[in-house]
């Protein structure tokens, strides 16, 4: 049984990877004892899961049925040997943990810096990803807990809210558009003073900017959506300019006189004064920022103790976490 899950281990590096060579160097071994074992065990089952003609090494389509059983195994035992962690109190196990880059970059290594300290030995990984490949991470069992802003369908997974975010219009300051709407304009300051958030701050009227160039972030990020459905519901489509992977390189980029683009109030507070930016309340603007996890796995210890830890320190208050130290 021990070689049988060694293997699976195995093939599913060799997925992931799609090629033997990175596997073998993510499993520790080398490249020639990987490739035969595999071979010898497709051999043994009577089914090539691999077509090694293609770049990158691909699955057989009986390869991805395969898969699909083998992964379903792993994430068993991924289960119960977090159940047997959970006996030992947390003196030893693992916590993987998924964000996209902003979370992951600024807020989630503050939590871990603070969290390790209470569980030294516990292991804690951390993957970058959009929210649609997080979202597929949980449900393969190869996640524990993501940090995202998205829209989940609640009936796969149980979100636990952490902090409310606003979403800005950032606009340059060079643009002319800035003199008409002065009642409208926020400054940095504004945003950092957290006046936004005010009720009695009016939000902009979005149709204003349909003439402006836009900076988008790629499909699966939850800004991109909001975005493109603000400019819908305001009767047109954006003139895109260019479209980017980081909410913080369109924020740099807006700062840089380029163009428009939706923004979060965590962003600007992360990022500090930038005079070279206006920004602009709008409709619908606020998102919940949530712990989440699949509601059809076992919620290990560490879990629960991360998620306990999390939202405590959120109570305090998130403008004193999202300080630069």
């Amino acid at each position: 049984l021990g070689i049988m899950f060694r293997i699976f281990h195995y093939l599913d590096a060799v997925c992931k990877e799609q090629s033997f060579s990175k596997a073998a160097q993510r499993l520790y071994i080398s490249q020639p004892s990987l490739s035969i074992t595999i071979r010898n065990f497709e051999n043994e089952i009577g089914i090539q899961l691999f077509d090694r003609s293609s770049f990158p090494i691909q699955l057989t389509d009986v390869g991805v049925v395969y898969m699909e059983g083998v992964q379903r195994i792993l994430a068993i035992e991924h289960e119960l040997e977090a159940y047997i962690d959970d006996i030992t109190e947390l003196k030893s196990g693992k916590l993987i943990l998924g964000a996209a880059h902003l979370f992951a970059s600024y807020l989630i290594p503050r939590f871990i810096a603070q969290f390790s300290e209470k569980y030294p030995q516990l292991e804690i990984q951390l993957k970058e990803a959009d929210m649609f490949t997080l979202q597929n991470l949980l449900l393969k069992g190869e996640v524990d807990i993501i940090i995202e802003s998205g829209e989940f369908d609640d009936a796969l997974f149980k979100a636990v809210p952490l902090y409310k975010e606003q979403t800005l219009l950032a606009v340059p300051l060079s643009d002319p558009i800035n003199l008409s709407l002065g009642s409208f304009r926020l400054s940095v300051q504004d945003v950092l003073s957290n006046r936004h958030i005010d009720e009695s701050v009016p939000c902009v009227s979005f149709v204003a900017f349909s003439k402006r160039r836009f900076l988008i972030l790629e499909k699966g990020h939850d800004m991109r959506n909001r975005l493109l459905q603000a400019c819908r519901e305001n009767g047109f489509e954006p003139q895109i300019c260019m479209v980017i992977n980081q909410l913080m390189t369109a924020y740099n980029m807006v700062e840089q006189q380029m163009a428009v683009s939706f923004v979060s109030d965590t962003i600007v507070k992360l990022c500090g004064k930038k005079e070279n930016v206006a920004f602009y309340k709008i409709p619908q603007s606020v998102r919940n920022i949530n712990l989440i996890y699949s509601k059809n796995r076992y919620a290990t210890k560490a879990m629960q103790e991360f998620i306990n830890f999390v939202t405590t320190i959120s109570k305090c208050g998130i403008d004193s976490l999202l300080k630069k130290e």
